[in-house]
C-alpha cells in the first residue's frame, strides 16, 4: 500500500523513538454505521497515541470524518486491546496543509494538531542526536561531515542521516522549527 508522506514520517519518528508501531490498524465501526475503516497510525510507548495523518484536506468539512474516525479508533482500540487500559490515550492530527477552521475544531475536540514540517524537524533531530552520540569520540569524521558512521539505520533513516552528513539539508529552516523546544541540529565539523 502507498502511504502518504505524513505517514512515512510519522512512522519513523515514533520508531525512533523506540515506540511500537502499526499502521493502516482496521477499525470496526462504533457507532451504528455499517462500514469499517483504518487508523493510520497507532503508537504505543508511555501512552497510547492514535494519529490521523493528512497530507492535505481540501475541504474544512471533511474534518468531521476525521473525528469520527479516531473517536471511532479510540472506541475500539480500548474494547480489543485490553492490555493497554491503564494507560493515557490520545488523538492527534498531523496535518501539511488543512484550514484554519478544521484546525479549530479539532483542538476543541480535544485533539492535538501537529503541523508536519514541525514534526519532520523534531524527527530530523532525533535522527541527528542518534547519530552524534553514536559518532562521540571519533577523530576521523571528514571536515564538512556530521558523521562517520551511521549503524544499522535503514531505509529513510537512512537515507535522511546521507542528506544530514552532506549538507543537502537547510539547518537555518530546521533549527528555525526547532527553536520552541530549545533544540538544533549538530554542526558539521
Amino acid at each position: 500500500m502507498k502511504y502518504s508522506i505524513s505517514e512515512l514520517i510519522v512512522e519513523r519518528y515514533y520508531r525512533l523513538k523506540n515506540w511500537l508501531v502499526e499502521q493502516d490498524v482496521s477499525i470496526l465501526p462504533q457507532t451504528k454505521k455499517k462500514h469499517w475503516s483504518d487508523l493510520d497510525i497507532l503508537a504505543v510507548g508511555d501512552e497510547v497515541h492514535l494519529i490521523s495523518c493528512k497530507d492535505f484536506l481540501p475541504s474544512n468539512k471533511d474534518i468531521d470524518k476525521v473525528i469520527q474516525n479516531l473517536e471511532d479508533s479510540e472506541k475500539y482500540i480500548k474494547h480489543e486491546y485490553k492490555h493497554l487500559k491503564g494507560k493515557t490515550f490520545k488523538k492527534i492530527y498531523v496535518y501539511g496543509r488543512t484550514g484554519k477552521k478544521a484546525l479549530e475544531i479539532l483542538r476543541i475536540k480535544g485533539i492535538k494538531t501537529i503541523e508536519l514540517n514541525v514534526l519532520f524537524a523534531e524527527y530530523l533531530q532525533f535522527l541527528d542526536s542518534y547519530l552524534v552520540s553514536m559518532n562521540r569520540n571519533r577523530k576521523d569524521i571528514g571536515k564538512g561531515k556530521r558523521y562517520y558512521i551511521i549503524g544499522e539505520l535503514e531505509g529513510l533513516d537512512k537515507f535522511i542521516s546521507y542528506l544530514l552528513n552532506n549538507n543537502f539539508i537547510n539547518d537555518i529552516a530546521i533549527n528555525q522549527l526547532l527553536k520552541n523546544k530549545g533544540e538544533k541540529l549538530s554542526k558539521p565539523k
